[in-house]
């Protein structure tokens, strides 16, 4: 072996690791980043590197990331936060500088690159599950155990993509890497939807949406074309109105005429004409809280507290039952056991379903509207935070606020909007876009949706499948969330992107 190739086995060791570690390991990526550091620089075969960036220098693109992020610097006053993010922001120059240098890998090291990534999140998937399966889970964003559980869905929405790219480029696989393959892309759709990570949902769905309508305009024109993009609307109109009857059943008032005003036992009923409705009925109509406690002494050994009374009365609003002793009797020992693990509504036991996933923002949105409290749905927490970040960006929009300095200024603002959030310090603006503004000013976003844009116009060549959905992933995640501000994130942007477009010259 020449000491060419061992540094390039090295390299090739070092990528992927990287991609073994992103769904699974902070300190991984970090230390496999660190030696793909260390092995660029041990090569010292830096005539080689300056030919290899001669022929790829549009990945300087990619590397000027970091430079223009150092503008914000100029109105930093914070600098050891702003010190901490420039530390945190160097793999944006040094990942595609080692990346466009470096000798390229074959198509079949990248397709065993994409592989790992996929062996790594199937793991992932598979231990969350059996977690949730084995133990009491609160809040069902937890059993992503490794990373967050946001960064784990762009993972397994990646990893479904390379999935059907390896089933694509070996349709003459052996039957049994199909099956595995295939089984692949099934679990890890189950997870999103047992994790219900919308974000990843609705990411996998527009890209779902996206290849189908490629696929469909690629077929010569004819009848069966017609039919089956007709078919495909009409889908996306069926699940449209599936959503609104869903929403409609969700907020339509059944109880706008009070039928009994005494329980079965003579006890008066309490109408609370202030209380929302959830799933067709009012929360604080026909309850008699004498009676529940009663009752619930009878059927849980659980104490009786004032927040276990308003998980039972949503819970048994949310089955379209009074609230009183003959309710409590009638329920089942699973829907006991569920009341006393502090679950508040039936639909939230489902497994899979739309309504799972809608009733918890519907819910939400109910409270907020009813007494402006936010805290409950990280949906409204963002719009609390996007408003906040508009508001700071309006007299700050060509430099922003510095480097080191936005989230301070972006506590300061929900304090003045006397937010009920203001407590919850460096929550960021969970959107890149407005991060970045907030930053470096209105260069920093510019110059960022430049380089997502630049090789769909000046790199159609090496403009592939996998690169088109790698960037719908983060530009989908970048509108909702800090993405490039983790480190799965940044390891996805600065080294998967360069790896697409320059890595394979096959």
């Amino acid at each position: 072996m020449t000491r060419s190739s061992i540094h390039h086995y090295i390299y090739i060791l070092g990528v992927m690791t990287l991609a073994v570690s992103m769904s699974l390991s902070h300190f991984v990526m970090g230390l496999a980043s660190f030696i793909l550091f260390l092995n660029w620089i041990a090569e010292w075969n830096w005539r080689e590197k300056w030919e290899n960036l001669k022929d790829n220098k549009e990945g300087l693109l990619f590397a000027g990331l970091f430079v223009v992020c150092l503008l914000g610097l100029i109105k930093t006053d914070n600098w050891p936060m702003a010190a901490h993010i420039v530390l945190a922001k160097v793999p944006f120059l040094f990942s595609p500088l080692i990346v466009i240098t470096t000798k390229p890998l074959t198509k079949q090291e990248l397709t065993w690159t994409y592989k790992f990534f996929v062996f790594s999140t199937i793991f992932c998937c598979l231990y969350s599950i059996c977690y949730w399966l084995t133990h009491t889970v609160d809040d069902i964003r937890r059993i992503s155990i490794f990373i967050d559980h946001i960064r784990f869905s762009l993972c397994i929405v990646l990893s479904i993509v390379f999935c059907i790219h390896i089933l694509i480029e070996n349709n003459n696989a052996h039957r049994l890497t199909t099956c595995f393959f295939s089984g692949a892309i099934i679990l890890q759709i189950v997870y999103l939807f047992i994790a219900q990570t919308l974000t990843g949902i609705l990411i996998l769905a527009v890209l779902t949406v996206i290849y189908i309508f490629y696929l469909l305009l690629k077929m010569p024109k004819s009848k069966l074309r017609i039919g089956l993009i007709g078919l495909m609307l009409a889908a996306l109109i069926g699940i449209f109105a599936y959503a609104s009857i869903i929403t409609l059943r969700y907020f339509k008032d059944n109880d706008k005429q009070k039928t009994e005003l005494r329980t079965a036992m003579g006890n008066p009923y309490e109408f609370d004409e202030e209380s929302i409705i959830e799933c067709g009925h009012r929360i604080g109509y026909y309850v008699c809280k004498l009676e529940l406690e009663a009752a619930w002494s009878l059927r849980s050994d659980t104490a009786y507290s004032d927040l276990m009374e308003q998980t039972l009365i949503r819970y048994l609003n949310s089955k379209g039952m009074h609230k009183d002793y003959a309710a409590v009797m009638a329920l089942t020992d699973d829907d006991v056991r569920n009341v006393e693990h502090k679950i508040a509504n039936y639909d939230y036991t489902r497994t899979f379903g739309l309504r799972r996933a809608l009733y918890q923002s519907f819910i939400s949105f109910s409270i907020y509207q009813k007494n402006n409290y936010i805290e409950g749905s990280s949906f409204l927490q963002r719009i609390e935070l996007w408003k906040a970040s508009l508001s700071v960006i309006e007299g700050n929009w060509l430099l922003g606020v510095g480097l080191g300095d936005y989230k301070d200024a972006l506590d300061q603002q929900l304090e003045a909007q006397h937010s009920s959030i203001a407590y919850k310090h460096n929550r960021g603006s969970h959107n890149q876009l407005l991060t970045f503004w907030l930053m470096g000013g209105i260069l920093l976003v510019a110059y960022f949706l430049f380089i997502l844009v630049y090789p769909f116009v000046w790199m159609k060549d090496k403009v592939t499948f996998l690169y088109v959905c790698l960037i719908v992933i983060l530009f989908l995640s970048v509108l909702t969330e800090d993405t490039l501000e983790t480190q799965t994130g940044r390891m996805m942007f600065t080294v998967l992107v360069p790896l697409m477009l320059f890595s394979n010259k096959e």
